[in-house]
């Protein structure tokens, strides 16, 4: 008989930490609770630009565990109600696409300061000062044929570039400033761009821009 794999994820009505607490709370560990009619959806907060999220059935037990990494899957585990696992995918190990370190990467490009909390992708900084998880800095891949992924960092809707992205890309004009040459739209409402293609077994990238129209 086919010996069938378990959970070993406490059910969520069982975890002392939930206990007594309302629909949506932060918990002690900063995990971020949301407890509705239909399941429940634990986060942890981000670090490094990576984070878990855990949903659970009506009864508490583990629906499905999925690690992100720049809200790309990079994890995923699903179970039954009965807690045992009917899908498991794991795609750092098939395609080795991870090994970055994405907060030293970001903070070398100007993006990001560990020691404030301060990106350029919100204009608060982040209350952990552990790496933003946004929708607005995603890891995209493309698959040609049977060779290795390439990795596309994009980020979306840049405010204000930083100046050390200035200072390594950009270009001197005229008055001695320097600015980052327009490219597909010379409009002054138009949102920047940036991607990052990055080779993460060597550690080299390229980098390009482009400013495109927000459309509503």
């Amino acid at each position: 008989m086919e010996q069938r794999e378990k959970t070993t994820e406490l059910n969520y009505f069982e975890n002392p930490r939930y206990v007594n607490n309302p629909k949506k709370f932060v918990a002690e560990d900063g995990n971020l609770i949301y407890n509705d009619a239909t399941c429940v959806d634990e986060y942890t907060p981000p670090k490094n630009f990576y984070m878990i999220q855990k949903r659970y059935y009506n009864d508490g037990t583990l629906k499905t565990k999925t690690v992100f990494s720049l809200f790309s899957c990079i994890k995923s585990e699903e179970c039954d109600e009965n807690g045992f696992l009917i899908k498991k995918e794991d795609f750092e190990l098939e395609k080795d696409i991870d090994g970055m370190d994405y907060a030293s990467f970001f903070e070398k490009e100007g993006w990001y300061n560990r020691s404030t909390g301060q990106t350029a992708f919100r204009e608060e900084p982040y209350p952990l000062n552990s790496g933003e998880f946004t929708y607005m800095v995603r890891r995209c891949f493309s698959y040609n044929g049977m060779s290795d992924p390439t990795i596309y960092i994009k980020i979306y809707n840049i405010k204000k570039v930083p100046q050390q992205f200035l200072d390594k890309y950009g270009t001197i004009g005229e008055d001695g400033v320097k600015y980052l040459e327009r490219k597909n739209d010379s409009s002054k409402w138009a949102k920047l761009e940036v991607i990052y293609i990055i080779d993460s077994k060597t550690g080299t990238y390229k980098v390009d821009w482009a400013y495109i129209r927000y459309i509503e």
